[in-house]
């Protein structure tokens, strides 16, 4: 909470810097406190307790098959002169948290904490120097032990719930409008680790939650999203960090359409994400989405907006225009669940809580829209999006789920493009379909395909068996039938593809189990490689495989209309 205040002088922006996409590593191979069992992922609901009341009353309670929530999201601060919410109600500028309620109304639930360390105003590490235990003047004496005896009591209620719990400390380190100095926090961190073991909070871990954030501040002072070795200089330590978590606000299919319409990133989201996992992963880490909500959309009103100015557009009535971003959001988690193992929704209707609000024609900053546009996420405002939601809360990767797959329709979300191609080599025409089985450990030509939308064959002498697919676009697909498995679960679908766009432009190419709206089953996100006839060979996890699946299906999504890639052959290991 208490987020996207801007605080300081304005931030500059910065180039791109292509970042490499890594292979995942073994399912099972990350470690943590408070690890969800048997490869599950904890699904988090939040945030506010008005949110979390309104969620039980109005989704749990009037459907007894709606999945529960594995755990509920909440924030406090331990600043000497403000409320913290841990035993009675406190009203944050609309921000209203109680967490006795929120803990009796979800009952057996784990418990995810932000724990805000920003000043507001400034930009002065009021709360990280007061925890390192500088003798500032500022902090020197009573001030100072304030604010580290409140750090001890908050850590003693979290041990006394019982509950698994998930401390966010100093939530989106690295987000430019907290302000924080790296050095600091890195140091505090330390400390506020210290301080749960001494405690005796066993129950308690630490999480390292990265803003994501698409636009680059100040890079003096660590806001460089783009620079591919960010997230090292915040890192306070293996042997503090318990969980490393990120901020999934916007999807790179959709977020230029409305959410970044108004304002130029610096940083595909979808490459920052992936920096998060691929971090969390080279430091046997579990990782979690900490906040996620489709900012800027309203599910009731259905309509959407920029997120720095509330310019509102209708979405004429296409609710898929909402749900192709909780399409993306569970199909990464589903791709994911090597390493990702909790995430976190928020399901509040933003324009009901003061810090929020966001008159139309207004823009971030402007009095009465300090925090930009927000709009309502609240899945029961719209019954597709619930009933969507809950059939994803039903797979058994969750907590709670008992169903096989994702199975969810989200409508198809925005409709592919079919504009011509720009680019690639001229084609040959395309094959009929091979028929009988293929063997999904050996290489399958991409170009070999049964069926596909929107493609063509392209014969090059740079390509395995002199041709590939080419001339795709976003929404094109190809489906390769009688793929064989027998028996065997692949870990990793590999794959060789070109393309000419930029190698800091970002796409993603999803490989689905069966039809082009079957379960998703890895969803890598991939770069450009500057030229068509430059190949990249990637390694991506599998997750979620039905059993008995025959057929696969390679889709392709881009944020634009411009030629995305080739598509050489791929294989499972």
């Amino acid at each position: 909470m208490y987020r996207r205040v801007l605080l300081g002088a304005g931030l500059a922006l910065a180039t791109a810097v292509a970042v490499p996409v890594l292979s995942a590593s073994p399912a099972g191979a990350v470690a943590g406190r408070n690890l969800p069992p048997n490869g599950k992922v904890l699904f988090l609901a939040g945030q506010t307790t008005p949110d979390l009341t309104a969620y039980k009353t109005q989704v749990l309670d009037t459907d007894a098959s709606f999945p529960r929530p594995g755990g509920v999201t909440l924030y406090t601060n331990i600043s000497p002169n403000a409320c913290n919410g841990l035993t009675a109600t406190c009203n944050l500028n609309g921000n209203i948290f109680n967490f006795d309620q929120t803990l009796a109304e979800y009952p057996g639930a784990s418990l995810a904490v932000g724990l805000y360390l920003a000043d507001n105003p400034g930009c002065y590490n009021q709360p990280l120097r007061a925890i390192i235990g500088r003798q500032d003047a500022d902090i020197a004496g009573a001030v100072g032990q304030q604010y580290r005896q409140n750090l001890d009591n908050l850590i003693t209620y979290l041990r006394n719930t019982g509950r698994p719990v998930y401390l966010r400390v100093g939530y989106e380190f690295d987000g430019p409008w907290n302000c924080y100095n790296a050095d600091f926090y890195k140091q505090a961190f330390r400390v506020v680790k210290q301080r749960i073991d001494a405690l005796g909070a066993t129950n308690v871990a630490t999480v390292w939650q990265s803003a994501s954030y698409a636009k680059d501040g100040d890079p003096a002072y660590g806001f460089d999203f783009s620079n591919p070795n960010h997230l090292d200089a915040w890192y306070p330590g293996d042997d503090v960090v318990d969980w490393v978590a990120m901020s999934t606000f916007y999807w790179d299919a959709t977020y230029r359409q409305y959410q970044w319409a108004c304002d130029t990133p610096t940083s595909s989201p979808r490459v920052l994400y992936d920096r998060v996992l691929n971090f969390a992963r080279g430091h046997n880490k579990p990782a979690m989405i900490a906040e996620a909500t489709p900012q800027a959309y309203r599910t009731a009103n259905l309509d959407a907006s920029c997120t720095n100015v509330n310019n509102r557009v209708s979405l004429n009535g296409d609710w898929t225009r909402i749900g192709s971003w909780y399409d993306q959001y569970f199909a990464y988690v589903t791709a994911n669940t090597d390493v990702l193992r909790a995430a976190a929704y928020i399901n509040s209707n933003w324009e009901a809580i003061a810090q929020f609000a966001c008159p139309p024609g207004a823009s971030a900053g402007q009095p009465g829209c300090s925090d930009g546009y927000w709009g309502n996420s609240r899945i029961q405002d719209n019954a597709n999006v619930r009933a969507a939601f809950k059939r994803e809360l039903q797979n058994s990767s969750f907590v709670n789920g008992t169903l096989v797959g994702r199975g969810a329709n989200w409508g198809g979300g925005t409709p592919p493009t079919s504009n011509p191609p720009t680019s690639n080599p001229p084609s040959s025409p395309p094959p009929t379909g091979g028929g009988g089985n293929r063997n999904a450990f050996a290489t399958i030509e991409a170009e070999s395909w049964n069926s596909q939308s929107g493609t063509q064959r392209v014969t090059t002498t740079t390509a395995s068996g002199g041709a590939e697919v080419g001339y795709t676009n976003n929404g094109d697909w190809v489906r390769f039938d009688g793929v064989t498995f027998a028996g065997r679960t692949p870990n990793q679908v590999v794959f060789r593809y070109s393309s000419g766009r930029p190698t800091s432009q970002s796409f993603t190419l999803e490989f689905h189990a069966g039809s082009a709206t079957g379960p998703v089953i890895a969803a890598p996100g991939l770069l450009g490689t500057g030229d068509w006839r430059t190949y990249r060979e990637i390694a991506f996890n599998v997750s979620n495989l039905p059993a008995g699946t025959t057929s696969i299906t390679a889709v392709i999504r881009a944020g634009d209309s411009a030629d995305v890639l080739d598509f050489d052959w791929f294989k499972f290991v």
